[in-house]
């Protein structure tokens, strides 16, 4: 799962991308999550020229919905 968290800062927006890993995954050393969220982090800025902060979450940590899952939360407004 992952959740897309945008956020406004200094009139610039921010995007934040929770990323739900296993628990194997988890409870790897810091090193190899660092790795992993930088792997993902390019990917995102080649693919799509777009920079990112990602951050690896333990399982179960983003909330889960009965119908569509909401995975973008606009914080900007809440921020002005």
């Amino acid at each position: 799962h992952y959740q897309l968290i945008v956020e406004r800062e200094e009139n610039l927006d921010t995007l934040e991308i929770q990323v739900e890993v296993n628990e194997q995954t988890f409870s790897d050393e810091i090193k190899v999550l660092q790795d992993l969220s930088n792997r993902i982090r390019h990917e995102i800025k080649d693919l799509l020229g777009i920079t990112c902060k990602v951050r690896l979450v333990e399982p179960k940590t983003i909330a889960r919905s009965e119908g569509k899952a909401k995975r973008v939360i606009d914080r900007r407004k809440e921020n002005q």
